[in-house]
C-alpha cells in the first residue's frame, strides 16, 4: 500500500509538470469563459418579437419565455463542452502517466525497489483518476460560475454531469493506459479514439432499435444486442430532460388546449439520466479496463 501511494504521489508530480495537461486546461478556462460570455452577448441581442404559425394562425411567443428557452439552450451547451473537455484530458494524461516511464526507464528504477507491479500500477491509475477529477472539478467550478450570468436553472444538472463526464473520461482513459503499454502512445490514443467512436455509433443504433426505428429483423436485433454489450455506455445526467421540459412548458402555454403531445408523452421521447444497468455495466468496464492495465504492466519486460 505505502509503494502504490509512493507511486502516485511521483505520478501525480510528473503529471503535474506535462504541459499537454496545461495546454488543455488553459484552453478549457479561457475557452468556457469565451463561449459563456459570447452565449450572453447573443441572447441580449436575440429577437424579443418572435411568432410561431399554425393552424389557428399567428401566436406571439413571450419573450421572456423564450430568452428562458434561450439561456437554458446555451447553458446546456456549456455542460457539453466539459464532457468535450474531460475526454481531452483523459487522453493527454493516459498518453503519459505510465508510456514514459516505461520509455524512459524509470520503470527499472522503481521496480528495483519494493514497488510491486500490482502496487506501481494501483498508483498510477490512483493518480491518474485523481487529477482527471481534480481538472475537470476545476472546469466545471468555473462552469458553474458562467452559468451564473445565464439566471441559473441547471445548477444540479451540471455536478451530475460533472460526475457522468469523470466517469466516462476514466474508462476511456484506462483503455489507453493499457494501450499504450504495448505500443506507442499517439497509436493507442488513436484506437481509442476508434473504439469510442465505434461503441458511440453502436449505442446510437440500440437506441435506434429499442425505439422500434430498424425494424424487426431478428438478424439486426441479435448483432446490435450483441455488439451493445462489447461497448461501453456512456452515462448520461437529467440535463437534455431538464430543457425538454422548458421547451414544452414555453410551446405548451402557446398551444390552444387540447392539442399536441402530452407533457408525460413529449418527455419519454427524450433520453434521460443512466438507469442502474447502464452504471453496472460501467463498473464492470472500469474493473475489467484496470486489470488489464496490470496484465499489461506486469507482462511488460523492462
Amino acid at each position: 500500500m505505502n509503494g502504490a501511494f509512493a507511486v502516485a504521489r511521483y505520478t501525480v508530480l510528473e503529471l503535474s509538470r506535462r504541459r499537454i495537461l496545461l495546454v488543455f486546461f488553459v484552453i478549457g478556462v479561457l475557452g468556457i469563459a469565451a463561449i459563456g460570455i459570447a452565449l450572453k452577448i447573443i441572447s441580449n441581442v436575440s429577437p424579443a418579437n418572435v411568432s410561431f404559425s399554425g393552424p389557428n394562425g399567428s401566436t406571439q411567443v413571450d419573450p421572456t419565455k423564450l430568452a428562458r428557452l434561450t439561456e437554458l439552450t446555451f447553458v446546456t451547451q456549456l455542460i457539453g463542452v466539459v464532457g468535450f473537455f474531460a475526454l481531452l484530458i483523459a487522453f493527454a494524461i493516459g498518453m503519459t502517466a505510465i508510456y514514459h516511464d516505461l520509455e524512459s526507464g524509470a520503470a527499472v528504477g522503481i521496480f528495483s525497489k519494493p514497488v510491486s507491479r500490482l502496487a506501481f500500477t494501483a498508483g498510477k491509475v490512483l493518480a491518474a483518476v485523481a487529477a482527471l477529477v481534480v481538472i475537470v472539478g476545476l472546469l466545471s467550478l468555473e462552469t458553474r460560475l458562467v452559468m451564473t450570468l445565464f439566471g441559473g436553472g441547471l445548477e444540479g444538472a451540471l455536478w451530475v454531469e460533472t460526475v457522468a463526464a469523470v466517469a466516462n473520461a476514466a474508462l476511456l482513459m484506462l483503455i489507453v493506459l493499457a494501450l499504450s503499454t504495448w505500443m506507442n502512445n499517439i497509436i493507442a490514443a488513436v484506437v481509442a479514439f476508434v473504439y469510442n467512436f465505434v461503441a458511440s455509433i453502436v449505442v446510437a443504433l440500440h437506441s435506434q432499435l429499442v425505439g422500434g426505428g430498424l425494424g424487426d429483423n431478428a438478424v439486426v436485433k441479435a448483432v446490435l444486442n450483441t455488439a451493445y454489450w462489447l461497448v461501453p455506455h456512456q452515462l448520461r445526467s437529467d440535463a437534455q430532460r431538464q430543457l425538454a421540459q422548458a421547451e414544452f412548458d414555453l410551446f405548451s402555454s402557446q398551444a390552444p388546449p387540447g392539442q399536441g403531445p402530452s407533457k408525460g408523452d413529449f418527455l419519454n421521447s427524450v433520453p434521460g439520466g443512466s438507469d442502474v444497468q447502464d452504471i453496472i455495466w460501467w463498473v464492470f468496464l472500469v474493473v475489467l479496463m484496470a486489470t488489464l492495465v496490470y496484465i499489461a504492466v506486469r507482462r511488460r519486460q523492462v
